[in-house]
This record gives structure tokens, C-alpha cells and sequence, in this order.
């Protein structure tokens, strides 16, 4: 762990470990209603076998613990071991003890059959996406559910507009795809859910703050791609301040608003 508190692990954009969990806490903040909307909708109920994948910072497999209840049981993987430890704690705290969480690759994990799977943020992230689909969707036992969120990018935008949040949205982007992902991978989700053979249904949001914690994620994220824009030579590190001061005096001034990328949810039955 670096001076920072953060790790990078492989190819992940954005820079993980104890800060990396703290923009986690400030993104289930954001997120939570929502996703507890998609998880209902899908049909997450007691008694489930549950499997999150890139569960980062384990904030939805902790709601998911208590929704399955003592019958049912949460698997929580993903490859940043730091978090991972953090989310046990959070577990700990919350004296949930029908989820635990498991240091893995989604392209590699083998598992199941499960009741439902839930991914958050992880297809934009991934180099093939539609096998990564596939893999989780032949997981699911007869009759499993499957509910997938993720960003389009591409959609984010501040009011008034401001040459710090194109350039940050520009070089998250290239970030991400340098490292094999695609940030707007959203757009395309449906898609590739109905390719999969999925009985799809989907929605698209897009969250909007004028003022609170929520309306600094960009400039959180971009300090936390810093590692990956040095690594790439995408910029360097006086720019990257530069770019992050200016989004937190954006977010400072009330006057203004800055919007997320679009959100695009997928959920369904085998």
C-alpha cells in the first residue's frame, strides 16, 4: 500500500486499497436506493444463494445478506484483498454473518449454482465483457436471476459546462481502455444480455447533485486515477492536480451542477 492509501491491482483503473474504499462508501451512498430498487426487481428474496461479483467494498452484499436472511448466504468476490479486509470488517460491525467475501478474478472464478448473481460496475471494467456474461449467466441454477448495473461515460456532464470535466471524462476513458475496459460499455448493456439469451428488462438513470459529499465523486475518482494516467503517460502529475482542484472549486460553487455518468441497469431469468 502505498503513502496514499492506495493499491493498484492489474489493469484496474482506479486505484484501490483504504482511499479506494472510502470513494466506495461515498458511491454506495450514492447508489444505494437504486440498486436496492434493482435488486428487488429481479427478485432477490430469503432464502437466496447469492454471488456478487467485483463487489469492491461489499456495501450491496451487505444489503443482499440481510434481505436472504440466516436461510440464505452471500459470496462476494473481487481481486483487491485490501478492500476485501475492510468489507470484513464492515460485515463484522454489522454483525452480518451470512456473507463472506473471497479474493478472485470474474474471468476465472468458478462457482454455483446460484440463485441470483449481482454485478456492479464490473463489464465496463473487463476485456470481454459478453464471455464475462456468459460465465456468470451459466452459474445461475434453473430458474436464477441475474441484475447487472453499469456507466456510460460518455453521458456525464456539468452545468456549465468546463473544460476540467471534459478533460476528466477524456482521460478516465482512455484509462479504462488502455487497461481493456470501456467506459461506456452502459450504452450497450441490454445487448449484451439479449445475446446472452437473457429475458432482459433494463432502465437508465442518471444521477444529478447540486451540492453534498455526492457532488465530489469526480473529483475523487480523478485522484484516484491518478496511477493509471501516470502509468499510461496520460498526463502528469501537475496536470492531474490541476484537473483535481478545479473539479472540487466546481463542486464547491452551489450555482453549479454535475451530473454522473448514465446509469443503465439489466435484469432477468434463465
Amino acid at each position: 500500500m502505498s503513502a496514499r492509501g492506495q493499491t493498484t491491482v492489474g489493469s484496474y483503473a482506479i486505484a484501490g486499497g483504504e482511499d479506494g474504499k472510502r470513494r466506495l462508501d461515498l458511491l454506495s451512498d450514492i447508489m444505494r436506493e437504486t440498486t436496492l430498487r434493482l435488486i428487488q426487481d429481479a427478485g432477490l428474496e430469503r432464502g437466496d444463494r447469492v454471488l456478487d461479483v467485483g463487489c469492491g467494498g461489499g456495501h450491496v452484499a451487505l444489503d443482499m445478506a440481510r434481505i436472504v436472511g440466516s436461510e440464505g448466504h452471500v459470496l462476494g468476490i473481487d481481486f483487491d484483498p485490501h478492500v476485501l479486509e475492510l468489507a470484513r470488517e464492515d460485515a463484522r460491525t454489522a454483525g452480518v454473518s451470512t456473507v463472506e467475501y473471497q479474493t478472485a478474478d470474474a474471468h476465472r472464478f468458478e462457482g454455483g449454482p446460484f440463485s441470483f448473481i449481482h454485478a456492479r460496475f464490473l463489464l465496463s471494467h473487463v476485456s470481454e465483457p459478453e464471455r464475462v456474461f456468459g460465465r456468470l449467466k451459466a452459474m445461475l441454477a434453473p430458474g436464477g436471476r441475474i441484475a447487472v448495473e453499469d456507466i456510460d461515460m460518455s453521458g456525464a456532464y456539468s452545468f456549465p459546462a468546463d473544460a476540467a470535466q471534459d478533460r476528466y471524462q477524456a482521460l478516465y476513458t482512455e484509462a479504462v481502455r488502455r487497461g481493456g475496459g470501456d467506459a461506456n460499455l452502459g450504452r450497450r448493456l441490454p445487448a449484451v444480455a439479449l445475446a446472452a439469451g437473457l429475458h432482459a428488462r433494463w432502465r437508465v438513470f442518471q444521477p444529478v447533485h447540486a451540492a453534498g459529499p455526492e457532488k465530489r465523486l469526480t473529483a475523487v475518482t480523478m485522484d484516484m486515477i491518478r496511477g493509471s494516467l501516470l502509468r499510461y503517460r496520460l498526463a502528469d502529475a501537475s496536470e492531474i492536480d490541476a484537473i483535481t482542484e478545479r473539479l472540487n472549486a466546481f463542486a464547491d460553487d452551489r450555482s453549479t451542477l454535475v451530473a454522473l455518468p448514465r446509469m443503465v441497469q439489466v435484469w432477468g431469468a434463465v
